[in-house]
């Protein structure tokens, strides 16, 4: 194993024996856990422990057949759902591969500089907005004084009128 590792070279400080080490750590571990009877309980059934760890044991013994095959079926409608999405994006590939598509990163100075007026034409639209507002407030205010003086008019011509009516005598 040496030799695969390390080749012809020389096994010096630099390359330790590999075999060696391995047999003494070996030897090591062996006397250890063989004073220790739970250790070595748990050494003889790590296969078993491996086997209740392995995600699919889970899975096998969570879910049966029949069951996977319903959650299958009842996820039926979302699955053709994202089947038909993926085939929907399969046949825009084309169009996305397109020239015009790569060509967007060369007109992105031009869009900066669209951009930037169409911003600005927001902000005078909002100044518009506002001034629009207030002139309509404006004029309503306007219209409601002039509305008001017509009334107080219309109510005193109407008292003028009626004070100058000749006034019938009672018989």
């Amino acid at each position: 194993m040496e030799n695969v590792v390390f080749g012809d070279a020389n096994k010096d400080a630099s390359y330790p024996e590999c075999v060696d080490g391995l047999a003494a750590y070996n030897q090591q571990l062996t006397q250890a856990t063989s004073k220790k009877d739970k250790v070595a309980q748990v050494l003889k059934r790590l296969h078993e422990v491996e086997k209740y760890l392995d995600h699919s044991y889970v899975e096998d013994i969570a879910l049966s057949e029949e069951a996977k095959a319903d959650v299958i079926l009842s996820e039926e409608h979302h699955i053709r759902s994202l089947a038909a999405n993926l085939e929907k994006l399969q046949k825009s590939t084309d169009i996305l591969s397109s020239e015009h598509i790569r060509a967007v990163p060369s007109f992105s100075s031009k869009f900066q500089e669209l951009s930037q007026v169409h911003i600005e034409q927001q902000d005078k639209m909002c100044e518009l907005t506002e001034d629009t507002k207030q002139l309509l407030s404006y004029y309503n205010t306007t219209i409601t004084l002039l509305s008001k003086q017509f009334v107080q008019w219309d109510e005193m011509v109407t008292k003028l009128e009626i004070a100058a009516k000749p006034k019938k005598p009672v018989d």
